[in-house]
């Protein structure tokens, strides 16, 4: 079979924000193997060609984020046998607004100017205090343990690829050990891959007659902050002082478990 080239960007005609975490370095030298880890958006689209592509790259375990509304609107389009399939909800309703009525997410936004920034500023904080949350990342580690074989990956993804997927990576690569300015620079990245979607949200909220602070909120909802994910990390170091703590105490994840993972995806 011909050798996939390494891209951190991986464009696919049926979902986006599909993204590589190879290649990253630690802080102690290592770098992260190549198809090990992926990060997207929502397979609910999935085309054969894609998911033919999947299946060769090596994605072994697909790892979905999302809540029970989202995924009954638009379950993952993969080919059963060939990937597992593992349903991880972080929250066990949609809190990212993805499946919001929308005369009522409307009125929302319509009457509260601040509604986009301050109600992801609230998730963010949401994925360190509840244990629900926590739970799930615990049970995103426990599959990450299993993926041993190199060019095996684990795909994980809510429906934009940006806050649950992006809390995630945050996890994973703190726990790898990678540098906090590396990791946040991967989260932000999102605006600039995603930029033609939420240009094109935007130009079509425009032409519904919102108002002005309502489509400001659209747009911080379909775009990432810097100020949510440190809100997330600010919480963490609140209730935990820092990330090893907050992995070991919240995630439940042993000395032994960082250390397999290191040797799993580390090279």
């Amino acid at each position: 079979m011909k050798k996939l080239e390494n891209k951190r960007v991986i464009s696919l005609d049926s979902t986006d924000n599909f993204r590589e975490l190879g290649g990253y370095k630690t802080a102690d030298g290592h770098t992260i193997k190549w198809h090990k880890l992926l990060r997207s958006g929502s397979l609910g689209n999935l085309n054969q060609k894609d998911l033919n592509f999947l299946e060769n790259y090596g994605v072994r375990y697909d790892v979905d984020l999302r809540s029970d509304p989202e995924v009954a609107d638009a379950p993952d389009q993969i080919q059963v046998g060939a990937i597992d399939y593992i349903f991880d909800p972080i929250f066990n309703e949609d809190r990212t607004d993805n499946s919001q009525d929308p005369d009522d997410f409307r009125k929302i936004l319509e009457t509260n100017k601040t509604y986009g920034y301050d109600h992801m500023i609230d998730v963010y904080r949401q994925m360190v205090t509840h244990e629900y949350c926590r739970n799930a990342f615990h049970n995103l580690f426990m599959i990450l343990l299993e993926n041993k074989k190199d060019g095996q990956s684990v795909l994980f993804h809510c429906t934009a690829g940006k806050d649950r997927t992006g809390m995630s990576a945050l996890l994973i690569l703190s726990a790898l050990g990678v540098d906090l300015e590396t990791i946040k620079e991967d989260y932000i990245l999102t605006n600039k891959v995603v930029k033609h979607i939420i240009d094109a949200k935007v130009e079509d909220v425009k032409h519904q007659d919102f108002s002005p602070h309502a489509i400001e909120s659209l747009k911080t909802l379909y775009s990432v902050n810097m100020d949510f994910l440190n809100a997330a990390i600010a919480e963490i170091n609140h209730r935990y002082n820092n990330m090893d703590n907050f992995l070991h105490e919240g995630i439940g994840l042993t000395y032994q478990n960082i250390t397999d993972l290191k040797a799993i995806y580390l090279e």
